[in-house]
Parts: structure tokens; C-alpha cells; sequence
């Protein structure tokens, strides 16, 4: 500020000086003619002069150069405002709290439980009345006598005597009979009789299986009993197949129907 006022007062006094000398000279070439007009010699403040500052002149090396305006930054990804936690219930039930564990109570005797019954294996219970029951004590028919006793009381015609028919009939049964062993059982079971019928070829060998035509003597309470009976009748017929018979009388024992009865056997 003080090197400012200094230049302000330096210019104030040059500018005084300037106007004395000018009115000097001026009265030098022609006397003062108070006639003519006074020329008005303002007196500036220096106060004044102060606001009128002579501006500096330009120089090359403050010369401001042109410089390319920077890029604009690039903008910076909007985040994606972050989802709000969801609310806490305000009905929320608490966890329980974890119950004290009980005590162990002394381990009760276990009861024997009863084994679960079994099916009866109606196969295996054959096959061990079959080999545990001694075979019936029968007397061997001669069968090759008995055929061609049959043949000769015969006539040539179709029909066959009462006689002969049961000869026949005698001869089949003695011979599937030494090929069965019936089970032993109660009381209720002695009197138990089946009925089969079985086809044969001509040369005496069965044909298929046998088939239940009757059963006695079967309840309820012996089902299984019965069911083992009729099955050691059948396995008989297919045992002793072939039989022995004539074959001129085929057309009179192609199909045989005979009566299994223990009672027989005696």
C-alpha cells in the first residue's frame, strides 16, 4: 500500500508541475488578458487517482495459451441401493427353551415273544411220511398169470362179463397199490379215502397226471392231513407206470378210475 500512495502522490505532483508550466508560458507570449477565460485547474484527490491504476502491459510470456479443455471424467457407476433387511415379526415366538434331558429309566424285562409260525411245507412233509411210514405189507400178484387169465375168459366181442371186469380192475389195483405208502394219522383219518382217474397208453405207460375225481373223510381240522393223502395216491400211479395189462383189452382200462382206501391194504 505504501509503494501504491507513493506512485499516486509522484503522479499528482507531475501533473501540477505540467499545469504550472503550461500557465508559465502562456503569460510569456501575450499578457494576461483577464478578459479571456480562465482555465479550470482541477485538483484531484489522490484518494481519486488511486481507483484509476494504469493497467500492465501485456507481455508474451504471461500470454495465456490456448490449452485443450479436459475430458470430463467418466461417471461413476450408480450403485444399486441395497435391498432392505425384511422386517422382524413382532409376533415372532421365541425358540423354546431346551428341555432338561430325562433320566434314563431302568431297561424292563424283555418278554419272549413267540416265533412267528411257519407255512407248513406241504412237499417236505411227504417226502418224511414217506420215509418215516414202513411200507404196507401186500403178497405180489403175478400179474403176467393174471392178464392172460383175463385175455382167455374174454369173448372177442366188445362187451366184457362182470367177471372179468373185475379181475381186471383187481389186477391194476395190485399193482399201483405196491407203489404206495399212505400217512399214518389220528383217528379222524383212518377212514379217509380219495378217488383219481389217470389215461394210459396202450403199452401201459400213464398219460399227464392223475386227476382228484373224490375225497372222505376230509374237515376242516385235517386239510392239510387230506392234502398230503391225495398227493402220496398220485405220486403211486406215476411211480409204477408202465402197468401190465392185455392189450386186447385196451379200450376197457385206457382211462382208470380207482378207489385209494388204506383199509384195502390189510
Amino acid at each position: 500500500m505504501t509503494e501504491r500512495r507513493a506512485l499516486l502522490g509522484a503522479g499528482a505532483a507531475h501533473l501540477l508541475l505540467f499545469a504550472a508550466l503550461s500557465i508559465g508560458w502562456q503569460m510569456q507570449q501575450k499578457p494576461l488578458d483577464l478578459a479571456d477565460e480562465l482555465v479550470p485547474i482541477e485538483f484531484v484527490d489522490i484518494a481519486d487517482v488511486a481507483r484509476v491504476a494504469e493497467k500492465p502491459k501485456p507481455s508474451m510470456e504471461a500470454a495465456p495459451q490456448e490449452s485443450s479443455a479436459p475430458e470430463p471424467a467418466p461417471k461413476p457407476a450408480e450403485a444399486k441401493p441395497a435391498e432392505p433387511a425384511p422386517p422382524t415379526p413382532k409376533d415372532a415366538v421365541p425358540p423354546p427353551e431346551p428341555k432338561p434331558e430325562p433320566k434314563p429309566e431302568p431297561p424292563k424285562k424283555s418278554q419272549a415273544k413267540p416265533a412267528d409260525a411257519k407255512p407248513l411245507d406241504m412237499s417236505s412233509l411227504s417226502n418224511l411220511i414217506d420215509k418215516a411210514l414202513p411200507k404196507a405189507k401186500t403178497k405180489p400178484l403175478d400179474t403176467s398169470k393174471l392178464a392172460t387169465s383175463i385175455e382167455a375168459a374174454t369173448p372177442k366181442a366188445a362187451t366184457i362179463d362182470p367177471r372179468t371186469a373185475a379181475t381186471l380192475k383187481e389186477a391194476i389195483r395190485a399193482q399201483i397199490f405196491l407203489c404206495w405208502n399212505p400217512p399214518i394219522g389220528g383217528a379222524d383219518v383212518r377212514e379217509m379215502t380219495v378217488v383219481l382217474r389217470a389215461d394210459y397208453a396202450k403199452d401201459g405207460t400213464i398219460i399227464g397226471l392223475p386227476k382228484l375225481v373224490s375225497q372222505s373223510g376230509a374237515t376242516a381240522g385235517n386239510a392239510d392231513y387230506a392234502r398230503v393223502f391225495a398227493d402220496t395216491a398220485r405220486r403211486a400211479m406215476l411211480k409204477c407206470s408202465p402197468i401190465k395189462l392185455p392189450p386186447k383189452l385196451y379200450d376197457f382200462w385206457k382211462t382208470i378210475e380207482l378207489n385209494f382206501d388204506p383199509r384195502t391194504l390189510t
